[in-house]
């Protein structure tokens, strides 16, 4: 009976770690979380005055406080900017999740934890030893693991429901019923041209699905004979959104993708935001969450434009 009930924690706590969270782009919006971050370990040592930090007088109390928050804030900018520039493979959205989320936070102890065993050394004469070390490590680690832990469960509870709800509203947008049908003028195909202007390819507009960036190369993803296909072209997305400008039903959802929003039959939405489910596709295509606003706004001009 306990080894059942052990199991299902385990089983549960694994499925917490892979649940999808939202990866925070390095951006001047950074800095102000890591000062909020400083923030907190200011006035914490200013205010509780653990760690035997009360018995050093006034006057040093707030330098030596502003000081250790000043390690905080040096060391978790410089985390934030470089790791993702080191190891971009693994600083990916569509494979992020709760459990790397935890990782990435707890990894910002270690540098703390080194940064401050300095600083005491040099504000205190502590030695550099192992054992101060590891101290400072366990210190680090016991005061915010939980809290990390915690805020990291909130937000991506927060942040899935938010989602959720504007998903289930775009999903009833798209149940309406369609107005009259206007007479628009469509090009019987768009031509796509490689940059170096050797090769063109070309296509019903209503047949495109999805347009996807793949290093120096464009993926057109698009149904004939009710057989999917894709073709790759070098090009860049941006050249390709300016030839799909005339049609409105083409809208550029995120950095590396543009959708047919005339072909979308369903919007899901997790802690990183919307997803689109495409008539005769597999793939789901991301949303930017900045884009959520624009998206509502242009599936309802291109709606009343059908």
């Amino acid at each position: 009976m306990h080894f059942h009930r052990f199991a299902k924690i385990i089983e549960y706590s694994i499925m917490v770690i892979h649940r999808p969270f939202p990866l925070d782009t390095p951006s001047v919006k950074s800095f102000r979380y890591t000062f909020y971050a400083a923030l907190c370990v200011f006035m914490i040592l200013v205010l509780l005055q653990p760690f035997g930090i009360n018995e050093v007088k006034n006057t040093s109390l707030v330098l030596n406080a502003a000081l250790y928050a000043l390690v905080t804030f040096i060391t978790t900018s410089i985390n934030t900017f470089l790791l993702p520039w080191l190891l971009p493979t693994v600083y990916r959205e569509e494979k992020w999740t709760v459990g790397k989320e935890f990782l990435h936070m707890c990894w910002h102890l270690v540098p703390i934890s080194f940064g401050n065993w300095l600083l005491t050394h040099w504000l205190y004469g502590a030695p550099l030893s192992w054992h101060n070390l590891f101290g400072f490590f366990w210190i680090t680690f016991v005061v915010g693991i939980f809290p990390l832990w915690l805020n990291i469960l909130l937000k991506q509870q927060r942040l899935l429901r938010k989602y959720q709800v504007g998903a289930h509203r775009l999903d009833e947008q798209l149940k309406q019923p369609e107005p009259q049908p206007q007479p628009t003028i469509l090009p019987a195909a768009i031509v796509f041209t490689s940059d170096n202007g050797k090769e063109q390819f070309s296509v019903s507009p209503n047949s495109i699905r999805y347009i996807t960036s793949a290093d120096n190369y464009v993926r057109i993803f698009y149904v004939k004979e009710l057989q999917t296909n894709s073709h790759l072209l070098r090009n860049t997305l941006r050249k390709a959104e300016e030839v799909l400008a005339p049609n409105p039903q083409f809208f550029r959802c995120h950095r590396a993708y543009i959708v047919n929003l005339l072909e979308v039959e369903h919007v899901s939405g997790n802690a990183q935001g919307y997803k689109l489910h495409l008539k005769d596709m597999e793939e789901t295509i991301p949303v930017s969450r900045n884009l959520n606003n624009k998206l509502t706004e242009v599936l309802t001009k291109v709606q009343n434009h059908t």
